[in-house]
């Protein structure tokens, strides 16, 4: 009867009792529940954390300790070290100068052309990479390599203080050429075109291609004609390229005069040696000049300066 006594008092226990059974008490029984102490610092100590005592059981959660340098160490390592990290490898900048390796199908390719009558050079730089050195009027650049992308194009002097004369944004299509060509605005700026240098690739057995770009000034058209009077291109405006058309292989004489005013002049379908037709230039030769085209080659010629500079007016004929 004493034993169900004792267990009996278990529901009638006294405030009293609850600190008898604390840990302050240092008694283990099963009337109280065993709380955790709080250390020095205010920051709570877990049974069986290394903070605790080292006691283990089921009242308390077993925390990572930081080592020193308070990188967390989690159970089960006996020492910690950073996992490896695997980074992504990109390809080398194809757009950087020069492109060694680099595929033409994934790259464009860019040169530039200084039709601007102004007596300085000029720097042209791409993305912050030169691809014109000291480029006077009527010098051409060769072709360098270009990623697929817009990029911009920046123009300044080539001496002095270097002045910004223009910046543009440009798209560039990988496996396509380009020509950058700097013009002369009506109001006495800068402009920049871009040329297409892509086409004319299914030509017939002993035909080259050739086209005629207008980079003169602005409001100037002209008429590209052959000795024999016939019209190779007509009304070639200010900044208009030509498409290309097909030329037998040889070596031609051509003639650039004003625009004609009437429509009645033939324009050749196709560029052949030796076209007979009768007539006369609508006006008198500005300039001629002679262009050889080979079977398979593609040629520009560039019309640049006007009369009354000390540039002149010429042509430059360019294979692209």
């Amino acid at each position: 009867m004493a034993e169900n006594s004792t267990n009996n008092s278990s529901a009638h226990l006294s405030p009293e009792d609850f600190d008898a059974a604390s840990p302050a008490s240092g008694s283990n029984n099963d009337y109280g529940i065993s709380l955790p102490v709080a250390p020095e610092g205010g920051i709570p100590a877990y049974s069986g954390s290394p903070s605790g005592g080292g006691s283990d059981n089921d009242y308390g959660l077993m925390n990572p300790v930081a080592p020193e340098g308070g990188i967390p160490a989690y159970p089960g390592n006996s020492s910690w070290s950073a996992p490896s990290v695997t980074l992504p490898v990109f390809p080398s900048c194809p757009g950087c100068m020069p492109c060694a390796g680099c595929s033409s199908a994934a790259n464009a390719q860019v040169r530039f052309l200084n039709a601007s009558t102004n007596t300085f050079p000029v720097d042209v730089s791409i993305d912050h990479t030169i691809y014109a050195s000291n480029a006077r009027f009527g010098t051409i650049s060769d072709y360098g390599q270009l990623s697929d992308g817009f990029h911009t194009v920046t123009v300044r002097r080539a001496s002095g203080l270097r002045t910004v004369l223009l910046q543009q944004t440009f798209p560039f299509t990988g496996g396509q050429k380009y020509t950058l060509v700097l013009v002369d605005t009506a109001a006495g700026g800068l402009a920049m075109s871009q040329v297409s240098d892509t086409g004319c690739s299914n030509m017939n057995y002993n035909t080259g291609c050739y086209r005629v770009a207008n980079m003169s000034y602005s409001g100037s058209s002209y008429d590209v004609m052959l000795y024999s009077h016939d019209a190779v291109f007509r009304n070639v405006g200010f900044r208009e390229v030509t498409s290309y058309k097909q030329a037998i292989a040889g070596s031609y004489q051509f003639y650039i005069t004003g625009a004609a005013t009437f429509s009645v002049v033939r324009e050749l379908p196709i560029i052949v040696i030796g076209t007979l037709s009768g007539g006369s230039f609508s006006s008198e030769p500005l300039v001629s000049y002679q262009a050889d085209i080979s079977a398979g080659g593609r040629y520009t010629s560039y019309l640049l300066g006007n009369t009354w500079s000390d540039m002149g007016f010429r042509v430059l004929t360019v294979a692209d």
